[in-house]
């Protein structure tokens, strides 16, 4: 027999949250560009904005093979969705980063 309680949900539990981020949390945000000092500075610039130093976990710099372009991870604890969501859309804006993921 079928459960029409719509407050159950389509699993039938009433208790479960969404899946999702549960904050806050570790947050991984990779940029690419090019292997210079000013891309790394400006990238920072923008980050910091959103989110304090003390709030970052870890960040890491790989160049490319051919050392024209860089990959920098910054790890932040994000404090909630809107933050998140800011740091993420300033770092798409940044004229430094050539591709954000």
């Amino acid at each position: 027999m079928a459960n029409n309680d719509a407050t159950n949900g389509s699993n039938g539990h009433a208790d479960e949250q969404p899946q999702g981020l549960v904050y806050p949390c570790e947050f991984p945000i990779k940029m690419f560009g090019k292997n210079e000092l000013s891309f790394i500075a400006a990238v920072d610039a923008v980050v910091e904005q959103w989110v304090p130093r003390e709030d970052w976990a870890s960040s890491k710099q790989t160049p490319s093979k051919n050392h024209r372009f860089v990959s920098y991870t910054i790890v932040i604890i994000a404090r909630d969705r809107a933050q998140l969501d800011q740091v993420c859309a300033a770092v798409t804006a940044c004229p430094a980063v050539i591709m954000a993921i």
